[in-house]
């Protein structure tokens, strides 16, 4: 499962950008629906995330640490990105 995250997570985090501007996209322009634009912010917030993510289990960052260190950076991202998700949307 690690080498599916190291493989394919920041394709996924693009993908969730995607699909946050297509539901954008689509309420605003073709159902006439006003969003706040919180969720366009919401998407790139979790592809950079993602992206970083995929970064720290490849080695790119943080090489000298252990992986109890990396786990817990990983944790404190994950847990940011649901934090400033949660402060956008209310």
């Amino acid at each position: 499962m690690k080498e599916w995250f190291k493989k394919y997570l920041g394709w996924m985090g693009f993908g969730i950008l995607m699909i946050c501007t297509l539901i954008f996209i689509v309420a605003e322009f073709i159902l006439n629906i006003t969003l706040n634009s919180s969720i366009l912010m919401i998407g790139f917030l979790i592809m950079g995330a993602a992206d970083f993510i995929k970064d720290i289990l490849n080695d790119k960052y943080f090489t000298k640490y252990s992986e109890k260190v990396k786990n817990a950076i990983i944790v404190f991202i994950i847990t940011t990105t649901i934090g400033v998700s949660y402060f956008l949307i209310f």
